[in-house]
């Protein structure tokens, strides 16, 4: 059996190289891990199990919950997150990948947590869930401890260079919705409010996080927005990776969301067109998005995204 134990500073130089090491299409940094773990407001030690094996780290699970509410975002007292879940594909490190599972149960019963889900976490995922053709070891054990999937996300890329690729139509999609008086715009001051209005009613708290953050660094040339009579009716954004800078240019596409009662008009056709158009005129040579569905893969596919990786959300109710 694995010695399991908490979280301590001073460990994180052996937990990267442990995470680089099995978790090996997903690597981060130590500002990453400073950022998206040791930073969140969320974060406890002792939800953070590493096993030991020879005094070396050979596996470990971050587990949290919300203890803080995100902006407007109702706290979900019953839930509970498996953000990471690491261990080797091989005897041993299945065995530790049950024990570690074991204790993170245990931990979640003893702060009365009955809804648990891998590994959805607002505001700092790593992942949707699990790739399971990359980690069909950690599948197998999340389906072994009655894990069931709830949501398929999808990751796409594309390529902006040397031709975007974007329906023939778009000139046209413009013009029609410019006859319904509905115009796009890079953000401008004149439009915060309509635009903070737009994402407290309409949109995620995570997505209203990554909007604000741009916003106070004056990155309002990453967000484009549709607007109809000083309304904002839809807007997209892109921004860098996973650093401290994660709010720079960069090949992340989105968040990008359209009103409910102004879908199906093309405004997203749209924004899209012109957010991939902006961020090649900066240089970038590819866009990613990391999390989608099926339904709005299909408006992806047609400014070439493909499907690069399948993520399963899973979910366990204790």
């Amino acid at each position: 059996m694995a010695k399991i134990e908490k979280y301590e500073p001073g460990l994180e130089e052996k937990i990267m190289e442990c995470w680089n090491n099995i978790l090996e299409k997903d690597p981060i940094t130590m500002e990453v891990f400073e950022r998206k773990i040791l930073l969140d407001p969320n974060f406890v030690n002792d939800g953070f199990l590493i096993a030991w094996e020879n005094d070396e780290i050979a596996g470990f699970i971050i587990n949290i919950y919300s203890r803080y509410p995100l902006f407007y975002q109702k706290i979900e007292k019953n839930a509970g997150w498996i953000t990471v879940l690491a261990f080797k594909n091989d005897k041993e490190g299945l065995s530790i990948g049950r024990e570690l599972l074991d204790k993170s149960l245990e931990w979640f019963r003893k702060n009365d947590k009955n809804v648990i889900y891998f590994s959805s976490y607002i505001p700092n995922y790593f992942t949707p869930g699990i790739d399971a053709e990359a980690y069909p070891h950690i599948y197998k054990i999340l389906i072994e401890f009655g894990f069931e999937e709830i949501y398929e996300a999808l990751a796409m890329d594309t390529s902006l260079w040397p031709k975007l690729t974007y329906p023939d139509n778009i000139e046209s999609i413009v013009q029609r919705l410019r006859n319904e008086g509905i115009k796009f715009s890079f953000m401008k001051t004149k439009y915060l409010r309509p635009f903070i209005d737009f994402l407290e009613k309409n949109m995620p708290a995570d997505w209203y996080r990554h909007a604000l953050e741009l916003l106070k660094r004056n990155r309002k040339n990453q967000i484009i927005i549709a607007v109809k009579e000083n309304e904002v009716v839809g807007y997209c954004q892109f921004w860098n990776g996973e650093g401290y800078d994660w709010y720079s240019k960069g090949a992340h596409f989105g968040p990008f969301g359209v009103r409910e009662d102004f879908r199906g008009k093309g405004i997203g056709t749209v924004l899209l067109y012109k957010c991939l158009a902006e961020m090649k005129k900066n240089g970038i040579h590819n866009a990613f998005v990391l999390w989608t569905d099926e339904r709005a893969g299909r408006l992806y596919s047609r400014f070439g995204f493909n499907v690069t990786r399948r993520f399963k959300v899973m979910k366990k109710v204790l």
